[in-house]
């Protein structure tokens, strides 16, 4: 796999001075940090060994990396790992994505009941679309999983998103009956 001619750290490297001279206030110690890492990154700044062939003799440096979570360059074999993964779980059929918002009244109560409400609403987001989208042959209602952001703050916009394909039953009456 080649290396491409423009990464992340590169940018970072020209334009991280200055966006930290007009920005810097605004940015949090950990983005700081952050940016700081990725430029670094694979540099003589974190140290390194010199490796060489026992066949030919032939040297070369190996830089240290930052490990940061952050870093596209420290993640990219794990983002690939993961990748693979999901792949491998994939079924043959079509796939969609589809987001439903709750209004921010449902977040707030959301917020403190997460298990109860996002039940519900799953339920009820699973059923409206059920009805307004026809069966795929040979792959269910497709539904795989609910995301909840149940990180969310009480002010904030809850949302389900549902990734097909299905693998459970609906209940037959109405979620939103039980709020």
């Amino acid at each position: 796999m080649d290396r491409p001619k423009l990464e992340v750290a590169d940018i970072f490297r020209r334009y991280g001075p200055a966006y930290r001279e007009k920005h810097g206030a605004s940015m949090s110690t950990a983005q700081r940090r952050v940016m700081t890492a990725i430029e670094v990154c694979r540099t003589a700044a974190l140290g390194g060994q010199i490796e060489q062939c026992d066949q030919c003799g032939h040297q070369r440096i190996c830089y240290r990396s930052c490990r940061n979570r952050h870093c596209p360059k420290c993640q990219s074999l794990a983002r690939a790992e993961w990748i693979q993964h999901r792949q491998a779980e994939l079924l043959d059929c079509e796939y969609f994505h589809v987001v439903f918002t709750a209004p921010e009244e449902i977040a707030a109560v959301a917020y403190q009941n997460k298990e109860a409400i996002y039940s519900i609403l799953f339920r009820a987001t699973a059923e409206t679309h059920h009805r307004r989208r026809p069966q795929t042959p040979g792959c269910g209602d497709r539904f795989l999983r609910c995301t909840p952001h149940l990180g969310l703050e009480p002010a904030a916009s809850s949302a389900l998103a549902l990734r097909g394909p299905r693998r459970r039953d609906l209940a037959r009456r109405h979620p939103l009956d039980l709020l």
